[in-house]
């Protein structure tokens, strides 16, 4: 199936590590992903229950007149102690040791490496259970798109963190499964603006 994510329009937090935390949309802040993805032949859209990503998606599903459907496997990680908390007043010892190993050094408090990839895992077999799948969207947040990229295509975490994910980013993948495994491709990466 050919499968597109977008990252929820900007909060005016960046910098922050907002998981469980859920500022509202910047005014406007929809205003340009919705211009740049209007042409998009979406059916079905489903999004993270958190409302920075239920209000980007409402904003992309209007035109279309579609419905948006809450999903909570599609959340950001629960990043626990962390959570809302500026990148900058964290210890950057813990958070590169996050990132270089995110099995051994979670957020303190936060939702396990492991966890999370299931999650995600099972949101998209779910896509894939569908026998006659639409063109579909999903909003949800950085680390889930990222997710996302290493489980299909098979790229390592560290890599995907280098990758520039920013508000209104879209993805564009197929997304195939074989014997219970996901595989496929990414065929776009855009930038909102």
């Amino acid at each position: 199936m050919i499968l597109d994510l977008v990252r929820h329009a900007s909060t005016g937090r960046d910098g922050h590590l907002d998981g469980r935390s859920d500022a509202p949309l910047e005014a406007g802040s929809t205003d340009a992903l919705c211009e740049r993805y209007a042409g998009l032949p979406w059916q079905r859209l489903l999004s993270s229950p958190r409302q920075r990503a239920v209000h980007t998606a409402e904003a992309l599903a209007l035109p279309r007149g579609l419905e948006v459907i809450a999903d909570e496997e599609w959340e950001e990680l629960d990043f626990g102690d962390w959570d809302g908390v500026a990148l900058d007043a964290l210890p950057m010892d813990a958070l590169s040791a996050f990132h270089l190993d995110p099995h051994a050094n979670p957020p303190p408090h936060g939702e396990s490496w492991g966890h999370f990839e299931r999650r995600i895992t099972r949101a998209l077999h779910r896509l894939l259970d569908d026998p006659d799948p639409v063109p579909t969207l999903v909003v949800s947040h950085g680390g889930p798109l990222r997710m996302v990229l290493s489980q299909v295509c098979g790229l390592p975490m560290a890599m995907c963190w280098a990758l520039r994910i920013d508000h209104g980013t879209r993805l564009q993948l197929r997304v195939e499964r074989e014997d219970g495994q996901l595989w496929g491709e990414l065929l776009e990466l855009q930038q909102a603006t």
